[in-house]
C-alpha cells in the first residue's frame, strides 16, 4: 500500500518561503500549455499576447487590478483573524448598489463632497453585510463560511431585481442603473485612457493596513484571534475583535464597489465584477495573507486577465484559459505551499496480515450479520405511512376536485417543487456524506457546474442520456479525489481548498465547452427524456405529479434517501463513515483507514454534486452555459446544516426549499409582476434566518475541518 505522510520540519528560510508563490505561477504557466494544444492554438504566440500585451498597455494593468487588490485586502484582513469572509464579492456589489444610487441621487453636489460622501457610505454598507455574518457567528454560533457565502448569493438576486425593477435606467431595457452624475466620477489621471483616482485607493489602503496590523493594537488583536481561549484568558474579547476585523473586511470590499462604479462603469449592472471574489482568494492566498503580496499577485493576475483578451482575439483560444492559470495557481500554490513547513515521505507499505479480522467489532446493534430481519426505520415508516394516506385521500376526492382550478395550480407548484428539489437533495447528500467523515467540501459549486457541463457535452456528442449521467458521476468523482488530496493527505485548509475546486472545475468546464461546442447564437439541446407515468397514481387530483416525472426525479427523490439512510445506519461501512467523522484517532486506533474512508466518501459525494448539476442540462434546461448548474450549491450546503446531518431531515429540507422555489415561480408567473429576483432571494435570506433559529441546536461531526495525521 502506497503511503504518503508529512513530518514537520524547521520553516524554511524567507527567502525560499518567498519563491514558493513563484514556483507554483511558473508552474501554472507551464502546465496550462496544455489546455492551448487542446484548443489549437500556436503556443508562442498564445503566450506572445498573454505575457506582452498588458505591458504595451500599462494603465489597464492598474485599472483591473485595483478592485482585485482591495477584494484581497478584504479576505487577507479577515483570514489572518481566522474569520472565515467568503462573501467579499457580494459586499463589493453592496458597495456599488450605493455608488450608483447616491451618485444619482446627490449628482448636484460639489465633487469635493459628493465623492467622500458616496465612499463612506459604501463602506459602511458593505461592513454593514459583513457585520450580519459576524452577528451569527458571535451570538448564534453560526459558521461565518455558510453565512457569509448565502448572504453573497442573496445579494446577486437583490442586485438583479433592483436594477430590473425600481433602480433600473429609464433610458433602457437593459437590466442597469441611470448613469451617475459628473460630479460623482473620479477623475482620468492620462487623458486617453481609463487610469481613474481610484487605481490609487489601493495604495493608499496598503499604507493604511501595513501601518494598522505593524504599528497598532490591531496586530495583537488579530494574532490573539487565532487562539481564542488563550486569547479569552489573557482578558481580551474576541467578539470584540472579530467586530473590528468584520468592519474593516466588509468595508474595505465596499469601498472596492464604489471605486469601481465611480471610475470605470459609471453605472451599476448585475454582471459587475465576475468571478472577482474568486480571484481576489487566489490573490490574497498567493499573496500570503500580506497586503504588500497581496498587491504583487493582484498586479499579476490583472496582466494575466488583460493578455488573455488580446490572446483570444487574436489567436482565438478562449479566454478562459486564463481563469485557468488563475485557479491551477492557486491549487499548485496550495500544494508546494506545504513544503514551507513538511517534508513529504512516500513509502510502500505493506498491510498488516489479516488486517479485516482485528478490526474493531462493529456493535450487536449495527451489525449486519445480526440483522435478520429488516425493520424500516419509525421515521421512514412514517413517511410512507403520509404518502399512502395522501393517495387514498386523492383517490376519494377525485370525482369532486378533478380538473378545477385550485387542483391544476396544486398540481402545477407540487410537480415544480419535485423538479427543484430533485438537484438540490443529490448535492446535500454528496455534501452530507464528505461531512460525515470530517470534511467540508466548498468545492460544491464548481463540481455542480463540471457535472452540468461535462454531463451535457457526453449526452450531446453520444446521444445518450445516459452517458451524461456517467460523464457527470466520473468528473465529480476525479474533483472529489482532489479535493481529497488537498485536505486529507496534504492538510490543507478545508475552506480554501475547496474554493480553489471550485475556481478550478467551473472554469476548466467552461474551457472545454467552448474548445467542442463553441459560441453559437442558439445553444444546442441534448434529447428530452420520457416522462414516467406510474399508471393510475399519475392521474390522481393534487398528487398526479408525484407519479409522473422522469426516473431522475424517481431516484433521487424517492430512492436515494432511502440507500443513504440504510448504509449509514445499517451496514458497517456507514458505521465506519460515522466514526471516522466524530473521532479519527480512536478509529485509526481500531485499525480503520482513517485517510481511505476520507478519500472514498469525498468521491462519492463528489459525484453526487455532479449528478445533481448534470440534472440542470440533461434534464431541466437542456443545454449548458455559463453557471448552469451550480444555482443551488450553497443552499444544498445549509441545508445539511439544517437537517442535522440526518438523511430524512435533510430530504425534508430539500423538500421544503424546492417547494419555496416552485411557489415563487407560480406567484411571478401568474399573480405577483415584480422583479421575480426578489422572489429567487428568499430562499438563500430564509435559510440564513432559519440557521440563526436552530443552529444552535445543530449537532455536526466532532470531526468536522480537522485534518488527521498519523504520528
Amino acid at each position: 500500500m502506497l503511503e504518503l505522510r508529512l513530518q514537520r520540519k524547521e520553516p524554511l528560510p524567507t527567502l525560499q518561503r518567498i519563491s514558493l508563490p513563484i514556483l507554483a505561477v511558473g508552474l501554472a504557466l507551464a502546465t496550462s500549455s496544455i489546455y492551448v494544444f487542446i484548443a489549437g492554438g500556436d503556443l508562442l504566440s498564445v503566450y506572445y499576447y498573454l505575457m506582452t500585451w498588458p505591458f504595451e498597455n500599462l494603465p489597464e494593468i492598474l485599472v483591473t487590478a485595483a478592485p482585485l487588490i482591495l477584494l484581497a485586502f478584504s479576505v487577507s484582513i479577515a483570514f489572518r483573524a481566522r474569520f472565515w469572509n467568503l462573501g467579499p464579492h457580494g459586499q463589493f456589489i453592496v458597495g456599488g448598489l450605493i455608488a450608483a444610487y447616491l451618485g444619482v441621487q446627490l449628482k448636484y453636489l460639489p465633487p469635493a463632497l459628493l465623492i467622500p460622501i458616496i465612499c463612506v457610505m459604501s463602506w459602511l454598507g458593505g461592513a454593514f453585510i459583513c457585520l450580519i455574518s459576524w452577528w451569527l457567528k458571535v451570538y448564534r454560533n453560526q459558521d461565518e463560511i455558510l453565512t457569509t457565502l448565502l448572504i453573497w448569493s442573496a445579494i446577486l438576486q437583490i442586485c438583479a431585481g433592483l436594477l430590473t425593477g425600481p433602480m433600473r435606467s429609464p433610458y433602457t431595457t437593459y437590466p442597469q442603473s441611470e448613469e451617475i452624475g459628473a460630479n460623482a466620477k473620479l477623475p482620468i489621471l492620462i487623458p486617453g485612457t481609463r487610469l481613474h483616482l481610484g487605481v490609487v485607493v489601493p495604495f493608499l489602503m496598503l499604507a493604511v493596513l501595513w501601518i494598522l496590523m505593524n504599528r497598532t493594537v490591531l496586530r495583537d488583536w488579530i494574532i490573539a484571534a487565532t487562539a481564542p481561549r488563550v486569547a479569552s484568558l489573557e482578558g481580551l474579547s474576541i467578539p470584540k475583535i472579530y467586530f473590528w476585523v468584520s468592519f474593516l473586511s466588509g468595508g474595505v470590499a465596499g469601498l472596492a464597489g464604489a471605486c469601481e462604479v465611480m471610475g470605470i462603469l459609471y453605472y451599476m449592472t448585475p454582471f459587475v465584477g465576475p468571478n472577482y471574489g474568486l480571484v481576489a482568494l487566489a490573490i490574497a492566498m498567493l499573496g500570503g495573507l500580506d497586503p504588500i503580496g497581496a498587491t504583487v499577485a493582484g498586479l499579476f493576475f490583472s496582466v494575466l486577465i488583460n493578455g488573455a483578451n488580446a490572446m483570444s482575439w487574436n489567436t482565438g483560444v478562449p479566454s478562459f484559459l486564463s481563469d485557468l492559470i488563475q485557479a491551477q495557481t492557486l491549487i499548485l500554490f496550495l500544494v508546494v505551499g506545504v513544503f514551507s513547513t513538511y517534508k513529504v515521505v512516500i513509502r510502500w507499505k505493506k498491510t498488516p496480515p489479516k488486517l479485516e479480522k482485528r478490526v474493531a467489532p462493529v456493535p450487536p446493534k449495527l451489525n449486519p450479520s445480526n440483522q435478520r430481519t429488516f425493520r424500516p426505520p419509525r421515521k421512514w415508516l412514517t413517511v410512507l405511512i403520509g404518502l399512502v394516506a395522501m393517495i387514498t385521500a386523492s383517490a376519494l376526492a377525485s370525482p369532486f376536485t378533478a380538473g378545477t382550478p385550485f387542483e391544476r395550480m396544486v398540481s402545477s407548484v407540487i410537480g415544480m417543487t419535485l423538479i427543484a428539489a430533485t438537484p438540490i437533495v443529490f448535492a446535500s447528500f454528496g455534501e452530507m456524506l464528505t461531512e460525515k467523515t470530517g470534511v467540508i467540501n466548498l468545492g460544491i459549486l464548481g463540481i455542480m457546474i463540471a457535472g452540468a457541463g461535462w454531463g451535457f457535452m457526453a449526452a450531446f456528442f453520444s446521444n445518450n442520456i445516459w452517458m451524461g449521467i456517467l460523464a457527470a458521476a466520473l468528473i465529480g468523482a476525479l474533483f472529489g479525489l482532489l479535493h481529497a488530496f488537498l485536505v486529507v493527505s496534504l492538510g490543507n485548509q478545508q475552506h480554501i481548498a475547496g474554493i480553489a475546486v471550485t475556481f478550478y472545475a467551473m472554469n476548466l468546464t467552461y474551457f472545454i465547452h467552448r474548445v467542442l461546442i463553441g459560441s453559437p447564437l442558439v445553444e444546442p439541446t441534448v434529447p428530452t427524456t420520457p416522462i414516467l407515468r406510474l399508471g393510475p397514481l399519475a392521474d390522481l387530483p393534487f398528487i398526479g405529479p408525484l407519479f409522473s416525472q422522469s426516473p431522475y426525479v424517481y431516484f433521487g427523490i424517492y430512492l436515494l434517501p432511502m440507500i443513504l439512510a440504510f448504509i449509514l445506519t445499517r451496514t458497517r461501512w456507514g458505521l465506519l463513515l460515522r466514526a471516522v467523522g466524530e473521532n479519527p484517532r480512536a478509529a485509526d486506533a481500531s485499525l480503520v483507514r482513517v485517510h481511505a474512508t476520507r478519500y472514498i466518501a469525498t468521491m462519492i459525494g463528489g459525484a453526487l454534486m455532479a449528478i445533481g448539476g448534470a440534472y440542470y442540462s440533461l434534464i431541466d434546461l437542456r443545454s449548458f452555459n455559463l453557471n448552469v448548474g451550480g444555482e443551488w450549491s450553497w443552499i444544498a450546503m445549509a441545508l445539511v446544516v439544517l437537517g442535522n446531518w440526518e438523511p430524512l431531515w435533510i430530504w425534508a429540507a430539500c423538500i421544503f426549499f424546492g417547494f419555496l422555489n416552485a411557489l415563487q415561480a407560480w406567484l411571478v408567473t401568474t399573480v405577483i409582476q415584480i422583479p421575480y429576483q426578489f422572489f429567487q432571494s428568499i430562499p438563500y435570506l430564509l435559510t440564513v434566518a432559519l440557521s440563526a433559529i436552530l443552529g444552535k441546536k445543530a449537532r455536526p461531526p466532532k470531526a468536522i475541518l480537522q485534518a488527521y495525521m498519523r504520528e
